[in-house]
Formats: structure tokens, C-alpha cells, sequence
């Protein structure tokens, strides 16, 4: 038995002889300051910490199987298919009409590939959308004239989040 127990204090006492080398080479870069630097009788002074606020929004996943979200987009109520595969907001004609685009004198000049074919789309920047209190502003996409159902929540919206995770009922964004 005192053969074994030899190695392992060995190993033990050389760990601990290269901790305290080691302790004298690093510089952690902190200040000690004293917790209390003057008592006085005046009352204390409150600061108020509110740490980082990490807004959430969930997008449900519908019966159909898609993901679905409702959003205020400049003051107004859009219904988003939510595509991954889609690189912007893309909104129908009538819904970009109701959150303020005149369609009328919009310029076409992106093609654009749909499942429907390739389409003339035109671009804008929408000044703020809502979704359940995550908040992006100035925010691209196109507007098609045709091909689209539905107004869909591209990635010209997801990246611009802290991130989202993908559960088996919904997809959840994170700000």
C-alpha cells in the first residue's frame, strides 16, 4: 500500500508547488478598495440597477404547421408566415398598403424568386415593427405585387435578434 500512496502524493505535491509558481505570475488587474469609504449621517444614496432587460416573443407553430406571427408594423396589424428561407420581410401588396406604402409609385426593381416564379418586387424600410414587445426599427424588405399569400417574416428580421430557438410548438425570438 505504500508503494501506491507514494505516486499520488508525489503527483499531489508537484500540482500544488505549480499553483503557488504560478500564483505569483498572474495579475487579475483588480483594485481592493474598502467596502465603506466614509460613514457619514446623511441618508444613503439609492442608484437604481436594472440590468440588461432581455425581451421574448413567441411564434407559434398552427395547425397547418407553420409558424405564425402578429405583428404591429408601424402602428399597424400584419399576420406573418414566419420563413427561415425567405432573406427579407417580404409583404403582400395589401398589407404593405396598410402600414403606409404607397404601391401606386413604388419602384420595382429587384427580381425576386417566389415559389410562384420570379416577380418584380420593390424595396422599403419599415420604421418599426412590434412583436410582443421585441422591437426592431428601421427594418428592410421588399413589397410584391404578386405570388405572395401572405406577408412573410424573412431574416432581414431574425438576424437583427439576439437570437431565436426553434421548439417542437413554437419559435422563440429573443431581444
Amino acid at each position: 500500500m505504500r508503494k501506491a500512496l507514494f505516486p499520488a502524493i508525489a503527483l499531489f505535491a508537484a500540482a500544488a508547488l505549480g499553483v503557488v509558481a504560478l500564483r505569483g505570475t498572474v495579475d487579475d488587474g483588480l483594485e481592493v478598495k474598502p467596502a465603506v469609504a466614509e460613514i457619514t449621517d446623511a441618508e444613503p444614496a439609492y442608484t437604481k440597477v436594472t440590468p440588461h432587460q432581455i425581451r421574448t416573443a413567441s411564434l407559434r407553430k398552427e395547425g397547418d404547421g407553420h409558424y405564425w406571427a402578429t405583428a404591429r408594423v408601424n402602428g399597424s396589424t400584419v399576420k406573418f408566415l414566419v420563413d427561415t428561407g425567405a432573406t427579407m420581410i417580404s409583404l403582400t401588396r395589401h398589407d404593405a398598403r396598410k402600414i403606409g406604402v404607397n404601391t401606386d409609385t413604388l419602384v420595382r426593381s429587384i427580381d425576386v424568386r417566389t415559389a410562384a416564379g420570379r416577380v418584380k418586387a420593390g424595396t422599403v424600410l419599415i420604421d418599426r415593427i412590434e412583436i410582443d414587445g421585441v422591437v426592431l426599427q428601421n427594418v428592410q424588405a421588399v413589397v410584391l405585387e404578386e405570388g405572395l399569400e401572405y406577408s412573410l417574416l424573412g431574416m432581414s428580421f431574425l438576424n437583427r435578434l439576439e437570437g431565436w430557438d426553434v421548439t417542437p410548438n413554437a419559435i422563440v425570438i429573443h431581444q
